[in-house]
């Protein structure tokens, strides 16, 4: 990582074991529905996997971005990895996934960005807190969709 980087990080827990969360962060197919900043994902050469190369759509902070992405880790229930080949800046991201006593998951989430001149002014520090925030909103509300889901319903 260059000076220009930034790293950007953040832990959380899904209550579902670590096969199922993994189904859900490391498909990129699935991100428009657990992501709110993802507008559209096409996967380019077949399903994900390592190797799995996919086109995301993000609207944030008031911009429209496309990124090509190679997924370059995949181990189900244990990490997943992805880089940016092209778009209007670099990053590459990682998902590392721990099982719980109790059988639920803990993920920790890395994001290592090379915004360049791309955010203008923006201060590093503040990209950093806008992300963080982001992911953690959105996996506060896909850890309460799980949870939904988990429960038995009542006749």
């Amino acid at each position: 990582m260059n000076t220009a980087s930034l790293r950007a990080e953040y832990e959380f827990d899904l209550p579902v074991p670590p096969k199922e969360a993994f189904a859900w962060l490391s498909d990129p197919a699935r991100d428009p529905e657990w992501q709110s900043g993802c507008v559209d994902t096409k996967l380019l050469n077949g399903a994900a996997r390592e190797g799995c190369r996919y086109e995301i759509t993000f609207a944030m902070i008031g911009k429209r971005m496309t990124f090509t992405v190679d997924i370059t880790e995949y181990e189900p229930g244990r990490r997943s990895r992805f880089h940016v080949v092209d778009g209007p800046f670099g990053y590459t991201g990682t998902y590392d996934y721990t099982e719980h006593p109790d059988g639920t998951t803990g993920v920790h989430w890395t994001f290592d960005v090379e915004p360049g001149d791309y955010f203008g002014i923006m201060p590093k520090s503040l990209l950093r807190k806008v992300l963080v925030s982001q992911v953690k909103k959105d996996s506060g509300r896909l850890a309460d969709r799980l949870a939904q889901a988990e429960r038995p319903r009542s006749s």
